[in-house]
């Protein structure tokens, strides 16, 4: 009656379907532990498991008559995914300045999009990295930004990757923060953005305004912290701003791991939360998102989504894991078999 890979019900099986394929997750190269629960508490089963991968798992099922069978196998597949980047955040200290960049720059005036409340520095108090995870945390305290002389009574960090990629798997592991008034957000640009401070701006790229660049939100949350939200931002036929955004249910953002991923291709681009895809492109004809992006972690304080602060806030933090970028690899030649 069901079948369980690595525990979690296998929500394709069907008893009348004997054959599956089953591709494994990006940089999972074991082979799963296959269980099963027979409609009938006298059938007896057998579970035959896969030796390496590629390799199938064969489960055997023998009626309560001791006469009549049945065979499910399972072709275990592994991702053609391969990981070309990533920041586990096994040290301690600051963010690994090799990959991140701490853009500090306010693009409007003396202030960032939306009607955000905060100032972005690089301070280690703001944005730190130890027990295997970095910590972007947003701050209640007055601060002048050194650059444009303007005080704010919030602090927060905004990092820009220093690695763009075109198409593939990006993932982030993350908690949220709880307090209302944060703006927490994953998301990627176009390198090619000509935005004040971010970091493809100062290595000669940015030659093209938001939202020309293309803008993927994985993940955004508002007030409603039972929810995320993911959005796609572009130009329509007549150059003017426009997007789709869905949201999502999720249990426990500040207390639980969750991932938050997109996958990535000329094609779609899926946007998912613990691999339920939510939101999807169809990205066919949008060229705004057929080129390099890079990757955005950030806490705002208010604004658009953020909403309004509650006076006794003091901080919160975004918790994160790890972020890995996963592409396509060229296959072998044994590979075409």
């Amino acid at each position: 009656s069901n079948i369980f890979i690595d525990g979690n019900e296998f929500t394709e099986f069907a008893s009348d379907q004997y054959s599956y394929d089953y591709f494994l997750k990006p940089g999972v190269y074991s082979v799963p532990t296959v269980s099963v629960t027979a409609a009938n508490s006298n059938a007896l089963y057998d579970i035959s498991n896969a030796e390496s991968l590629p390799g199938t798992t064969t489960i055997t099922v023998t009626a309560a008559d001791g006469g009549t069978t049945k065979t499910y196998i399972i072709n275990f597949k592994a991702s053609a995914y391969s990981l070309v980047w990533s920041d586990e955040f096994d040290y301690t200290g600051a963010a690994d300045p090799t990959k991140w960049h701490h853009q500090t720059y306010p693009p409007v005036g003396n202030s960032w999009f939306n009607g955000e409340e905060q100032h972005y520095t690089n301070l280690i108090d703001n944005s730190y990295v130890g027990n295997g995870s970095l910590k972007i945390k947003a701050v209640k305290e007055s601060y002048t930004d050194p650059t444009s002389g303007s005080t704010k009574q919030y602090t927060s960090a905004r990092l820009n990757s220093k690695y763009a990629f075109k198409y593939g798997r990006m993932e982030v592991r993350a908690k949220l923060p709880a307090a209302l008034g944060t703006w927490p957000a994953i998301w990627t640009l176009g390198k090619n953005i000509n935005e004040n401070g971010a970091y493809w701006q100062t290595q000669g790229y940015g030659n093209t305004t938001w939202p020309y660049c293309g803008e993927i939100d994985i993940m955004e949350q508002d007030q409603d912290k039972s929810k995320t939200s993911g959005a796609f931002h572009f130009p329509d036929v007549n150059g003017n701003h426009t997007y789709t955004t869905k949201n999502i249910a999720v249990t426990d953002t500040a207390n639980s791991w969750h991932v938050y991923a997109m996958e990535w291709s000329a094609d779609t681009i899926e946007l998912t939360v613990d691999d339920v895809v939510f939101h999807t492109l169809d990205n066919t004809q949008n060229a705004y998102f057929d080129n390099e992006h890079f990757i955005l972690l950030n806490i705002a304080m208010g604004g658009q989504l953020g909403g309004s602060i509650p006076d006794n806030f003091s901080y919160d933090i975004m918790e994160i894991d790890y972020v890995r970028v996963y592409q396509l690899q060229p296959l072998s030649s044994g590979g075409f078999d």
